[in-house]
């Protein structure tokens, strides 16, 4: 009596062939557990639809107070006497409240592009489990990327160009809006993003730029922990920063930092962990929990300072503002065989270890990077990536804004020319920081930096 048996149309599973006559159980199930916030852009205000590629609004601020000495009783106002060393104080001059107090800031569109192609067999035959529309299931993948990008790109420290036939249209980004070193530029000197032209590589790739007046920069106090490892952070330094947001705004009020995740554990570290003094290599650390408790507390998400409270809000999508790098290997070379550049390996002056812009000139100082294995310079590499995470922001949301053109974002059809459907999805935005006065950013970098 012959005996069929399952295992025998198994056999020799899972080798290719072997499971003869065997159809496949796929569930109709895809997992996905990347599931980020982008609370930037999420968060903004949407603003009008810009009048042009490049826009202009107005800002302004309110004069500092004086010690007034008083008016002799009965004393005119002499309107012929307009200025003078006692204007303001007093005495019967008049004063200009518009000059000086009041000025234009711009910005320019930014284009983001995203395009998918799905071949005939993979749309109209393929029978994918899970996935009942490729093309459709492309165009929601792209979606999530063009709003990640645009997430990353708006942290970033992106000086605003105008499209040259080169270079295209660039929207001032955040930190280039906070930081007094690229808010108050007049030239950018960005070629491809990053990289700094020396001043004989200029060319298209220089361009000059409306700075923003000094009346309006951050204040530098408003801006912590440049230079510094994220350990550094301490209770102090918050009150600082909310103290100089404070000074500008005048209002006791909530704010919210958007932070990268090591900055946002490093707030935890503040209340419930102490590190003790010790000798050696092993320092201890205590702990200021209720040991009473059943639960294990770890978390802080609202900082209550003097001048206000500052809730924590954690991203992914932060940029830290450094260059990204490539790796090449030169054979020979006796002080390390791995260089790492930031961008055209063609660029002598784009080798990167130390390196500081003048970002009126143009002139760059650069000290070639070059380790002895790739390990070593894929730590390098990846530092812009840890870096990210030490950063943040103190954003007043009613100064914050991204103007679209259109559409938030434009699904359009391209030519099918019998490869398969194709789509292409565009948004242009440019972001809106209405003064820059009101905000603040932590700028720590990693603690292996």
């Amino acid at each position: 009596m012959a005996n069929l048996y399952e295992r025998d149309f198994q056999n020799q599973r899972p080798l290719p062939g072997a499971r003869i006559g065997i159809r496949e159980e796929l569930s109709d199930l895809i997992l996905n557990v990347d599931a980020k916030d982008t609370p930037i852009s999420s968060m903004a205000k949407r603003g009008s639809k810009p009048g042009n590629t490049t826009f202009r609004w107005q800002v302004d601020r309110n004069p500092e107070p004086s010690v007034e000495l008083g008016i002799v009783d009965g004393k005119d106002v002499d309107p012929n006497n307009l200025t003078g060393a006692n204007a303001g104080l007093g005495g019967g001059e008049f004063k200009q409240y518009t000059v000086g107090y009041r000025t234009e800031v711009e910005n320019n569109i930014h284009m983001f592009r995203r395009a998918v192609h799905v071949s005939n067999l993979t749309q109209d035959i393929l029978n994918i489990a899970g996935v009942k529309d490729e093309l459709s299931r492309q165009l929601s993948k792209a979606t999530i990327d063009l709003k990640r990008s645009m997430e990353l790109t708006f942290t970033s420290d992106i000086l605003p160009v105008l499209d040259n036939g080169t270079l295209p249209y660039r929207t001032r980004c955040l930190t280039a809006w906070i930081k007094p070193e690229l808010a108050s530029a007049t030239v950018n000197t960005q070629l491809k993003y990053g990289i700094q032209a020396s001043n004989s590589s200029a060319g298209n790739y220089r361009q000059e730029i409306r700075s923003i007046n000094e009346n309006f920069l951050t204040p530098s106090s408003s801006i912590i922990g440049t230079g510094l490892t994220v350990d550094n952070l301490s209770e102090n330094d918050v009150q600082d920063v909310m103290t100089s947001v404070y000074e500008q705004t005048g209002q006791f009020r909530s704010h919210e930092a958007v932070v990268g995740t090591s900055l946002k554990r490093q707030f935890t570290n503040l209340v419930y962990t102490q590190r003790a003094p010790a000798s050696g290599l092993n320092p201890t650390i205590n702990s200021n929990r209720d040991a009473n408790s059943d639960t294990i507390k770890a978390s802080v998400d609202v900082f209550e300072g003097d001048f206000g409270r500052l809730s924590l809000i954690p991203s992914q999508f932060l940029h830290a503002g450094v260059n990204p790098y490539t790796i090449k290997f030169v054979s020979g070379d006796v002080a390390g065989e791995w260089h790492v550049y930031d961008g055209d390996q063609s660029i002598a002056d784009n080798l990167v270890d130390v390196k500081v812009t003048n970002f009126t000139t143009g002139a760059v100082t650069a000290a070639p990077a070059k380790y002895a294995t790739e390990a070593d310079a894929k730590k390098h590499v990846n530092l812009h990536a840890q870096n990210a995470k030490t950063k943040g922001f103190i954003i007043p949301w009613e100064y914050l804004e991204i103007r679209y053109g259109g559409n938030i974002a434009q699904v359009r059809e391209l030519t099918e020319n019998g490869g398969g459907p194709r789509r292409m999805m565009e948004a242009m935005a440019a972001l809106v920081v209405q003064s820059p006065l009101c905000f603040g950013m932590f700028d720590y970098k990693a603690n292996d930096a």
